[in-house]
């Protein structure tokens, strides 16, 4: 998360005060979407870690697949929650706009804040699942996979946010989607680690 919001913020600052301001105001957010994932890892990690040590594997392959659709589902409750994505054009702008300022945006900042918001909730299901993914790994005792599954994603981030700030001109956007797009990545780097590894 420090190398999404790092890479986010040195690019996007380069467009002015307010539009670094969003990164910033955003970051809350990204912050409470890892805290949440978390907290659903470590829970299932633990649990699953003690299930496969009594040998009862099949409960330990339960509890990873209860973990994985439960990020799934919050990812996508955020997703609604907050962009609205059956709402009408109007209804998504005032919601977002309302959560934007709950999270501390000013008048100036709010637009590059709706902008930078809109695809790092879109992309919320595929963060929270990456770092539900990435506890899971450590608890089996593969942390160099759980370490490679993100660090690919915050190093691909880097890559990405100059091609779609500055040369594709989406601004505060550009730095959003290259953060979702890399969350993207991550998620599916992850995903193929934990269905083609040896327990």
């Amino acid at each position: 998360s420090s190398i999404y919001n790092m890479a986010d913020t040195f690019f996007v600052s380069q467009l002015g005060t307010s539009a670094s301001g969003a990164v910033g105001v955003i970051f809350s957010a990204m912050s409470i979407i890892q805290a949440l994932a978390f907290m659903i890892g470590m829970g299932s990690g633990n649990y699953m870690t003690r299930s496969l040590g009594a040998g009862k594997r099949e409960l330990a392959e339960q509890i990873v697949s209860i973990a994985f659709f439960t990020g799934i589902i919050m990812g996508l409750v955020m997703l609604i929650c907050t962009v609205g994505i059956w709402s009408s054009g109007t209804a998504k702008s005032l919601s977002l706009r309302n959560i934007v300022y709950f999270l501390g945006a000013t008048e100036t900042i709010a637009p590059f804040a709706e902008d930078y918001a809109r695809y790092i909730f879109m992309a919320a299901p595929f963060m929270v699942c990456s770092f539900i993914m990435n506890n899971l790994l450590r608890f089996q005792g593969k942390a160099s996979f759980a370490m490679v599954g993100i660090t690919v994603g915050g190093l691909l981030n880097i890559a990405l946010d100059p091609l779609f700030i500055f040369t594709l001109d989406m601004g505060t956007a550009g730095a959003a989607l290259a953060t979702g797009l890399s969350q993207f990545i991550s998620f599916c780097i992850l995903l193929w680690m934990c269905n083609h590894q040896d327990s």
